[in-house]
């Protein structure tokens, strides 16, 4: 069943609170933005990613992945001028300066060699450490477990 109204309204809300302050709205902040019931926001928050929009928590209480954002804590923070937020994966790292439109840095560790990593976007180039972004699963296959990919 595709998304509804209400549904792209509550993923509307996610992206904008994430934009503005980095980390995902809870389930009562959702409710009380767009003016409805918690009940009624876990279930936009299924059809969402029954639609392969975005990750709730396992919990339902609360949005974990909005790509490119994480709503949890990674490996993975984006500072930009304005705030720090995190990302999912290398990828989605240099996703969130492309979404908000300006710069943002992201210092980690390579998953395969575990040496330090610094990587961003600083006056619309990208810049760090040379390196490969290696995606283990081809995208096609993202959401058959999103959590790994």
């Amino acid at each position: 069943m595709s998304p509804t109204d209400f549904d792209w309204a509550v993923r509307s809300q996610i992206y904008l609170t994430l934009a503005e302050r980095g980390s995902a709205p809870a389930v009562g902040e959702l409710a009380a933005a767009v003016g409805s019931t918690e009940f009624k926001i876990r279930s936009a928050l299924q059809s969402l990613f029954d639609a392969h929009e975005i990750a709730p928590l396992q919990s339902g209480d609360g949005v974990w992945m909005a790509n490119p954002f994480s709503g949890v804590p990674t490996e993975y923070p984006v500072a930009t001028p304005t705030m720090t937020c995190y990302a999912n994966c290398a990828w989605d790292a240099l996703g969130v300066p492309a979404i908000l439109s300006t710069d943002g840095w992201t210092r980690t560790r390579c998953a395969g060699s575990d040496e330090p990593m610094e990587f961003g976007i600083q006056g619309g180039r990208l810049e760090g450490d040379g390196g490969i972004i290696h995606l283990v699963t081809p995208p096609r296959d993202a959401w058959i477990d999103i959590g790994f990919t």
